[in-house]
């Protein structure tokens, strides 16, 4: 212990006595070790523990698929619910979740929530307690005992200020009183959405044993023992028993379970593992950088190792001595390190927005905890010693005598400078910074081509604003329709606003619905291979006032009223895909059972970007609002300058209509659009500004080795300039070197940037992965960043005095 003392205040005084040597090596750790332990924490939160209850690893997600028209991820019949319920003997609890949305009224004036729709057995199959009261009893999810809710524990601090008597009281939601009967947690937040609270999810009678609607969100709790396999085995079987039962509504319909992190996870799994790998290049160019300093000082102390040695040192001694001062120059690094992944992880929560943020399982935890900080210990010590151990090796292998009769040690600092190591470690920096430079410049040319689409609306100065009518209050079709042809010309006269229409999905808002369809006098598909499409519910002004064109045909308009012939518009992708080469217009259609009303086609209009904000090429279609009435609309209000200030007249009109009904979720178009692009912005950010670190630390690292070893050749340049060489031939003599360097790690740099490329092709948007254009930029920039590393170096040989060279020596 006392000799390890020893080491530390010994390291300690030399690096002290090098400020200028220590302050680079403790800045290079520290962008190296900041960079991975951001993207450790990111990776900790969202994909090694995205949640925290006690029996996710037996919970599975189920889904539906129909392979023959390509369906993967369909959600599930009632039907299937009940047979798996009654026969499939893996799963120990099926549970049903829904997001439903309830007006609160609780002293004070309505308020409009998100929720989440459960089974009873919810709970108990996450294996999770409630804080305050209880959850959820068996049966409570039957008809007429389901008016009972659980609060999420931010819910109850905001809304009900924490009271601690809240368990008992009664609230009113959509005007039916339920008691609250427990608190969750504060770190409970399932499922991912942003739910208020929850309440039971009645699968009414009349509909358990219905197999030809599929709308359900499903979980399952497989029993102890059981493995994803097992029940994805015994699924296979009762999917094909209930298609020989149930062919109207399950013909080609498979049902198979996902476990639940490998479900949950499929976002992260496409951003985070790039950006680990980014910022683990970011360490390795690091550590290079960190190898290259050490060893052109432990050159400069070639001498004095050798003193050491001759009076009798050991080896191992030295050796430790020298790992002791790489270890303390990567701790302080480290240290540093956390201060930047601090500012990494605040960077990362602000790049996406709440509204999607809440999506992302594990999100909420998302900081640096006592985990990042072990990681990041443990990052710099292994660093510490990797990169100090070969410089400490070399410093104690040399000659000793040889050494102490060399002036200086400059027969042994020569030998170095030739030395293939370090320029082994600048190819792998130039490497390495390509690789990241590539993907960077992949992902920023395909933002900005993002940026630049047409996305299929006119986004400036428009507003969006949710309304659901309660159903118990408009419970049939005429009340939906006459409340809002009351509530849009309101609206309209609005001062300010230039159009109003609405819509019951709004496009990349996340939210669509799909059906089966058939298009009158092509032959009918087979059972269980119909195509399915989208389809949105929109009102006659709703494209002037998103701004979505029409290409041919007419609108939708007044006189598509409830008892005219039925209409539907189809997007530009959709007769792409299903009429090609035929006129849509005309055409007659069926969607889903209804054949009893075939729709015709009287106009086309533009596509219309989808969620992921990667395709413009989805199948959709459009019907008339007052054909098709629905308790949810989303009003599309332009009025250029006064969107953002309409929102108090809007909700003034909507309580002269309903004074119970509140307005929901209140956005403007630009907000809902940044949001749905604002993960590619954060991927596209975060590994531009690794890229940027890397090419500064791999142009840091090749003009450090370059300057190096001019120095260490002055006595040879000065030689070969006394002996007539001219000073271009010292600058092509220093430069071959330097661009053999960049050439090589070029070259290995381009493999592993196809590699990037490829990895990153769904991400991008209007950009090839191998993009020629981003590659000649990127190859060309690092290419003149490095050599004038290079040059600098190389001009300095030139001007070498032979003279004073040769006095020197």
């Amino acid at each position: 212990m006392q000799t390890l003392w020893q080491d530390l205040r010994y390291g300690a005084r030399m690096l002290i006595k090098q400020p200028g040597f220590t302050l680079i090596a403790v800045l290079v750790m520290a962008l190296g070790i900041g960079a991975t332990t951001t993207m450790f924490s990111s990776a900790d939160a969202t994909l090694l523990r995205p949640f925290s209850f006690p029996n996710q690893e037996r919970l599975v997600v189920m889904f539906e698929r129909k392979q023959a028209v390509g369906i993967t991820r369909s959600s599930v019949s009632p039907g299937n619910v009940t047979e798996w319920r009654e026969h499939a003997s893996s799963l120990q609890d099926v549970i049903v979740m829904r997001n439903r949305e309830f007006t609160l009224r609780h002293e004070g004036s309505p308020e409009r929530h998100s929720s989440y729709g459960v089974s009873a057995a919810f709970f108990d199959a996450l294996g999770v307690k409630p804080l305050l009261g209880r959850t959820f009893r068996a049966g409570e999810d039957e008809p007429g005992r389901e008016r009972v809710a659980v609060l999420k524990y931010s819910f109850w601090q905001q809304r009900f200020g924490g009271e601690a008597n809240i368990v008992g009281q009664q609230i009113r939601l959509d005007e039916q009183p339920y008691e609250i009967v427990g608190v969750m947690p504060k770190e409970f937040d399932f499922p991912y959405g942003g739910g208020e609270m929850w309440t039971p999810y009645v699968i009414e009678p009349n509909v358990r044993r219905e197999h030809a609607n599929h709308y359900l969100r499903v979980m399952a709790l497989l029993k102890p023992g059981v493995t994803v396999a097992q029940a994805n085995e015994e699924l296979r079987a009762l999917s094909q028993r209930i298609e020989q039962q149930f062919p109207d509504g399950e013909a080609g319909h498979e049902a198979y379970a996902v476990a639940l992190n490998e479900e949950y996870t499929r976002g992260a799994k496409m951003y985070v593992p790039i950006l680990i790998a980014s910022a683990c290049c970011v360490l390795l160019i690091a550590c290079s950088n960190l190898a290259n300093l050490l060893l052109a000082r432990g050159t400069a102390r070639h001498k004095e190792v050798a003193v050491r040695l001759a009076l009798g040192a050991t080896r191992w001694r030295i050796i430790r001595q020298w790992l002791t001062e790489s270890v303390l120059l990567t701790l302080a690094g480290g240290a540093l390190g956390m201060v930047l992944a601090s500012w990494g992880v605040e960077g990362l929560l602000r790049g996406v927005p709440p509204a999607m943020s809440k999506f992302i399982p594990g999100w909420s935890r998302l900081g640096l905890n006592y985990e990042a900080l072990a990681f990041a210990t443990f990052l710099a010590l292994l660093t510490g010693v990797l990169c100090g151990l070969v410089p400490a090796w070399q410093a104690t292998n040399g000659n000793v005598n040889e050494t102490l009769k060399e002036g200086g040690g400059k027969g042994a600092a020569s030998g170095a400078a030739r030395s293939p190591k370090r320029g082994v470690l600048v190819v792998a920096e130039i490497a390495m910074s390509l690789v990241l430079l590539i993907g960077a410049g992949l992902l920023t040319r395909s933002f900005v081509q993002l940026l630049r689409a047409n996305l299929g609306v006119k986004a400036e100065s428009v507003a969006t604003m949710e309304v659901r009518l309660p159903r118990d209050k408009y419970a049939d079709e005429p009340a939906c329709r006459n409340f809002f042809e009351q509530l849009l010309p309101r609206v309209a006269a609005l001062p300010g606003v230039a159009k109003v229409g609405a819509i019951h999905s709004l496009p990349m808002s996340g939210g669509t619905d799909g059906n089966s369809f058939h298009i009158v006098g092509q032959p009918a598909f087979e059972r269980g291979k119909e195509p399915r499409t989208d389809f949105r519910i929109a009102t006659p002004d709703y494209f002037a006032a998103i701004g979505t064109e029409l290409r041919r045909g007419r609108l939708l308009g007044a006189q598509d009223h409830a008892q005219a012939p039925r209409v539907v518009l189809v997007n530009e992708a959709f007769a792409a895909r299903f009429l090609p080469g035929e006129a849509a217009l005309g055409q007659r259609m069926t969607l889903g059972d209804n054949k009893s009303q075939p729709m015709e086609i009287v106009g086309l209009v533009g596509n219309v970007m989808n969620e992921d904000m990667d395709d413009l090429a989805e199948p959709c279609l459009y019907l008339p609002f007052a054909q098709y009435p629905t308790s949810m609309l989303t009003l599309v209000i332009r009025a250029p300058g006064t969107e953002t200030q309409i929102v108090a007249g809007v909700r003034g009109e909507l309580a002269a209509l309903d004074p119970l009904l509140p307005l929901g979720e209140t956005k403007t178009l630009n907000q809902v659009i940044d949001e749905r692009r604002s993960p590619k912005e954060m991927m596209m950010w975060t590994l531009l500004i690794f890229s940027l670190v890397a090419l500064a630390m791999a142009v840091i690292g090749t003009y450090a080795v370059m300057a190096f070893a001019v120095a260490q050749r002055t006595h040879e340049f000065g030689v070969r300039i006394a002996l007539g060489a001219q000073p271009a031939d010292i600058l092509k003599l220093v430069l071959q070197r330097g661009l053999t360097l960049v050439l090589l790690g070029i070259a290995l740099g381009l493999a592993g940037g196809l590699a990037l490329a490829r990895a990153l092709g769904g991400l991008l948007y209007g950009v090839s992965s191998t993009d020629p254009l981003t590659f000649v930029v990127v190859v060309g920039l690092l290419a003149a960043a490095a050599l004038l590393a290079c040059w600098i170096p190389a001009r300095r040989a030139t001007k070498v005095d032979p003279m004073i060279a040769l006095r020197c020596e």
